[in-house]
């Protein structure tokens, strides 16, 4: 941490690097959901075989989230219990820094040059020059667990593993049958190594992460209207969850970059002759922890199915879009060198009377800020059609067309009970920077606030499966779902980092006799993006002022997300 005064430092830059802050809005959000975890997380190994083109062909009790048309052709009563495991890795690899392509805003200079003309006379010496990033070039990568868990926040486990079942019971007087399930849409969460590299790692975008979706109650029901036409219904009670712990650090000295009203914050920094703490670009600025939960979030679920001859079919369904209230605890642990910071700030009764009338609050001055917080989540609206064919006796292949409204997350808003030093300062940025710092000329901060941009987009995908009869007891499967992306280039980050997957799939099933049959099936997914410096608003821009949030500006970035998924059930009639 550096120390400067109003004498030693009388440019505005200097002076103003004092409040330099890259302030950083969590980048979280239900993204973990995006297309990773659409429908895998159910756990069905029928569907897993089959990649999920299930729409024409539904898989028994889990009819129910694939299509509830399905369970119309369940007779007599049957339950099912189900076990999905799963072992995920994150890897990151950080490239080099382009410094070069940063350009402050002052004089048309690059950010390098700029410090170098405010702290080193404008020459880089052994003694002085532009921070060295840490991350630059280093590797990372992650396999640990974490769940969501209620009433016991985020969890550390030694094995992804997640039991759940389901009952279904036909009434064969008016032909329809009910069912209800336990089950899980959302069910994924990592730790990475927060001491790594001396906590100068991938862990900024999420240190510890989790989130659940837990559907513990599903009343359906499957109408059978002719020898050809069935349709379905179901009403789902859920959980959800969601866990974050993150650090956050200023990889830039953005306030050097503001205009007209910051020349009332140079006054009355010039006014004062008490040394302020500047923070550095590269410095730790705290650790953010949420936990979240509601216990009640409705969804629906509908679905048609038309078997018109016995070697081909039709299916649709349409899955709710559902809103979570979440409420629970939050923590913000600024370092030492940010509270120092704005505790010097704040004891300038000027300029923090400055700073409330720009912000909307002035500094608190507080290393440690608990309490509530709260924030709507959006589960997106989810539409399936497919087709099941038998091209022969004992081979069908299923085909599915989906689509899933993730367009609905353009930004996610969490407001917090108390007002937060570390919002403040990036309320300040936007207050007194304008328009100019967002593309889109949003304002994404006020001192009890943080609105964060997702600019997802909805997105169309398809996926096909096969399944040979082996014999009158053994069933093979085998199936390839290509998961379009929803997260445009500009906004993938190492929160959730998703992009374009593939997921390939195999499975077996078992007749054990007129009453029994078990399943098993395995799944293979990879996503990997490429993100060059500038390219994402989330991550790594080199756009001056792109303070919510960028934490890894100027760096080039690679990640990968592999993937492999267990699905066992055994189903039985009683």
């Amino acid at each position: 941490m550096n120390k400067i005064s109003k004498r030693s430092a009388p440019s505005r830059l200097r002076q103003l690097s004092a409040l330099s802050l890259a302030v950083g809005a969590v980048v979280f959000s239900s993204t973990v959901n995006a297309q990773l975890t659409q429908n895998i997380t159910i756990g069905n190994p029928k569907a897993l075989g089959l990649a999920h083109a299930v729409t024409a062909d539904p898989p028994g009790i889990d009819s129910i989230h694939f299509n509830p048309a399905g369970l119309a052709k369940i007779k007599g009563r049957q339950r099912m219990l189900k076990v999905l495991a799963a072992q995920m890795t994150f890897e990151t690899d950080f490239g080099d820094r382009h410094l070069e392509e940063a350009q402050t805003g002052l004089g048309g200079k690059t950010l390098e040059q700029a410090y170098l003309d405010t702290y080193c006379g404008g020459t880089a010496t052994d003694d002085c020059g532009y921070p060295v990033d840490t991350i630059a070039n280093q590797s990372f990568s992650t396999s640990k667990p974490l769940l969501m868990l209620p009433g016991s926040g985020m969890t550390e486990v030694p094995f992804l593993i997640v039991p759940f079942g389901g009952i279904a019971i036909e009434d064969p007087n008016y032909g329809w049958t009910f069912a209800t399930a336990a089950y899980s849409p959302q069910a994924i969460g990592y730790e990475r190594d927060g001491d790594a590299n001396n906590g100068q790692n991938d862990s900024y975008q999420g240190e510890r992460v989790a989130i659940s979706r837990i559907t513990y109650f599903s009343p359906s029901i499957g109408l059978e209207i002719n020898d050809e036409l069935s349709i379905g219904a179901s009403i789902g009670f859920s959980w959800q969850g969601f866990g974050i712990e993150t650090k956050l650090r200023a990889p830039e000295t953005t306030l050097a970059y503001l205009d007209a009203t910051v020349d009332e914050i140079h006054n009355a920094i010039s006014d004062s002759s008490l040394d302020l703490a500047a923070i550095g670009p590269y410095d730790n600025v705290g650790s953010l922890t949420l936990e979240l939960e509601d216990a009640l979030s409705l969804t629906f679920n509908l679905g048609l199915l038309w078997e018109p001859t016995e070697w081909i079919s039709f299916g649709l369904v349409y899955q709710s879009e559902g809103t979570s209230d979440l409420e629970g605890d939050f923590k913000m642990d600024h370092s030492a060198a940010f509270t120092e910071m704005t505790q010097s700030l704040a004891s300038i009764p000027l300029l923090n009377t400055v700073i409330g009338a720009v912000a909307g609050a002035p500094l608190n001055g507080q290393q440690l800020v608990e309490g509530t917080a709260t924030l709507e989540l959006i589960n997106p609206a989810h539409f399936a059609i497919g087709t099941s064919i038998k091209l022969f006796p004992n081979l069908k292949v299923n085909f599915d067309i989906k689509w899933t409204d993730y367009a609905a997350w353009k930004n996610l808003e969490i407001e917090f009970d108390n007002n937060i030093d570390f919002l403040t300062v990036s309320s300040l940025v936007y207050g007194a920077g304008g328009s100019g710092f967002n593309a889109d000329g949003e304002d994404n901060a006020d001192p009890d606030k943080m609105i964060i941009q997702r600019q997802y987009e909805s997105v169309w995908s398809w996926a096909i499966g096969f399944e040979y009869q082996y014999n009158d007891r053994l069933v093979v499967r085998a199936g390839y779902e290509p998961r379009g992306s929803a997260v445009p280039d500009d906004r993938v980050d190492l929160l959730a980092p998703l992009a374009e997957a593939n997921l390939y799939t195999f499975g077996l099933g078992y007749q054990w006799d007129a009453y029994s049959r078990v399943d098993a099936s395995f799944g293979y997914l990879e996503s990997s993006f490429k993100s060059p410096a500038g390219e994402s608003q989330n991550m790594n821009s080199t756009t001056p002022g792109q303070v919510v949030y960028n934490p890894f500006a100027f760096l080039d970035v690679e990640a990968t997300t592999t993937a492999y998924i267990f699905a066992f059930s055994y189903e039985e009639k009683f």
